[in-house]
């Protein structure tokens, strides 16, 4: 029989993976992580993964959590993850998605790429993408999917 999908959070996000296990009907487990004197980051996931996984990480102040992600993406495939997700909420570096003087680094471009190289599906909600269309255009994954907050939001303000 196979094992459910796991959604992995790291301990800041519990309760919106809560959320989202239990409407999802999820297993979850947290990252545990710590850091050394230095900054550099110690991970730990559960020693064995079931072969989905779903990766929750907004990346709101993303430069560090740019490195969780392919420490711990490349850990799970060890770990036995066959088809990882991410889940950003908050999908960082979009906006930048052409150079505006000669040597500007294309960050869309860069990150989509490198995101792409570790996850099989990206979901996200209303990423900045000026002038491209579809999320695939930066993120190349036949899994590209964007979500839109304005339902939500419109709810509230009603």
């Amino acid at each position: 029989m196979p094992q459910p999908t796991l959604l992995l959070h790291f301990e800041e996000d519990r309760a919106s993976a809560a959320g989202i296990a239990q409407a999802a009907g999820l297993n979850m487990a947290c990252v545990a992580r710590h850091r050394f004197p230095d900054g550099e980051l110690r991970l730990r996931l559960p020693p064995e993964l079931p072969a989905r996984v779903v990766l929750l990480r907004s990346l709101n102040d993303p430069n560090e959590k740019l490195v969780e992600l392919l420490l711990v993406a490349q850990t799970a495939r060890q770990l036995g993850a066959r088809h990882l997700t991410l889940v950003a909420p908050y999908l960082a570096y979009m906006r930048q998605d052409i150079a505006f003087q000669a040597g500007e680094v294309i960050s869309q471009r860069v990150v989509g790429q490198f995101l792409a190289s570790l996850f099989d599906a990206v979901i996200t909600v209303d990423p900045h993408l000026h002038r491209i269309s579809k999320l695939e255009e930066a993120v190349p994954l036949a899994q590209a999917l964007v979500l839109s907050g304005a339902p939500l939001l419109a709810g509230h303000i009603a």
